[in-house]
This record gives C-alpha cells, structure tokens and sequence, in this order.
C-alpha cells in the first residue's frame, strides 16, 4: 500500500515549482534569510516523506526501517522549526529587544525536543518512539500557538489575515495526525481502502494543505515586515 503513494512526491514537485513562482524575490530587504529559511520549511516534509517512501522496501529488516521513519520525521521538525521563525519574527516586529530571544528560545526548544522525538524507536517498543515524537512536535506546537495568541490579544504585530492562515496550519495539521493515528477510513472498512482513500493519504493531503496555508501567511507577513515602520515607544 505505501509504495502507491503519490502525494508526497506530486507534493515536492509542485512546491518546487510554487515557491520560485510566489516568492518576491526582488522585495527581500534586510531579512532575506527568512526567505530561506521558509523555502527549506516547506520543501522539508515532502522531501523526507519521499526518501521513506521510496527507500522502505529495502531488505535492511527493521533498523533500516525505523531510520527511515526519523528522517521523515526529520523533515516534519524542520518544518515545525523552520518555518515558526518567520511567524516569530513578524508578530516581534516591533519589540526588538524581545525578538532575538524569543527567536533563540524556539530554536533552542526545537533542537532539545529533535534531540528528544527524533531517534528511531527500538524494535520491540515502537509506540515509546511514537509517544516520544508526538510529545516533542506538541511542545513546538505550544509554542507556535503562545506567538499567535499574542499576535490574536494585539500584542504581537504582523500582516492582517496572516494569522488565519497560520491557525489553519497548525489545524490541518493535528486534524492530519488524528486522521492517522486513528486508522479512519480503513477502520471502518478493513481492506477497502488498502490503495486509495486510506488515513495516511487523507494524512499526507492535509499535510500539503497545511504547508499551503504557512505559505500563504508568510508572504505577506515578511513583505509587511519589510515595509513597516515601527512607531517609537
């Protein structure tokens, strides 16, 4: 069933093709490398998702498998790492003194719940990996939704309607992640949506959208940033 999969590589080649079409390159300004930062973030998943894929019928038994699994996970917290930072950025806009550090803090959280979520898990206990990772990807989700209550309670800055494409970011996410976990459609028809239909495609649609919505807030927000003029305090 897995190897019949075909939204995670359509996914990185139409991201590949988006991203240089939507980015304003020539409106970079002094912040350029959030640019980059946000391409990575977006290109991440689905890139992960297809080394996983591709590489999961490898005759390498079970410690090849579950390595696998890290890197596609790799590429999740990259872009729950990754593409924060310009959400961080923009609704700090005009707190420099507090940006850096919020900046440094998420990134700092992400590489000790990376350290923590990432690892394969053993053989026998797989669901102490899985734990694990849902567990670290939840701290960065805290997070993530302490900026935007900021930015929501008006003490955080950032283009106007960046913040409901970042809601429904984080929301097709989870709603991916419970879709999966929970074995629905399949569950409920064992055997009729082994090719098409099954919970992990319905995960990995979700998750394009997901990428899709961060795409359509970051844009605005980093031109926004690039345009405002803070007023003084």
């Amino acid at each position: 069933m897995e190897n019949c999969l075909p939204p995670p590589g359509l996914a990185l080649l139409g991201f590949l093709v988006l991203l240089p079409m939507t980015m304003p390159w020539g409106q970079l300004g002094e912040d350029g490398w959030l640019w980059g930062t946000h391409c990575v973030a977006c290109l991440a998943p689905p890139a992960g998702s297809v080394l996983y894929h591709l590489f999961m019928c490898h005759r390498g038994g079970s410690p090849v498998y579950t390595r696998l699994l890290a890197l596609d996970m790799c590429g999740v917290c990259l872009i729950n790492t990754l593409g924060a930072l310009p959400i961080i950025h923009c609704t700090l806009a005009c707190r420099p003194w507090l940006r850096p550090a919020a900046l440094l803090g998420y990134t700092l959280l992400s590489g000790a719940t990376g350290c923590w979520g990432l690892p394969a898990p053993a053989p026998r206990a797989p669901h102490c990996g899985y734990s694990a990772r849902l567990r670290a990807f939840g701290w960065q989700a805290g997070a993530r939704l302490l900026v935007c209550g900021a930015r929501g309670a008006g003490l955080g800055s950032g283009a106007p309607g960046s913040l409901r494409c970042y809601l429904r970011m984080d929301a097709l996410a989870l709603l991916g992640g419970l879709v999966n976990v929970a074995r629905l459609p399949e569950r409920w028809g064992p055997g009729r949506f082994d090719y098409w239909g099954n919970s992990h495609q319905i995960m990995h649609l979700l998750s394009v959208g997901s990428i899709l919505q961060l795409h359509a807030g970051v844009v605005p927000d980093l031109l926004w940033a690039a345009r405002h003029t803070c007023l003084p305090d």
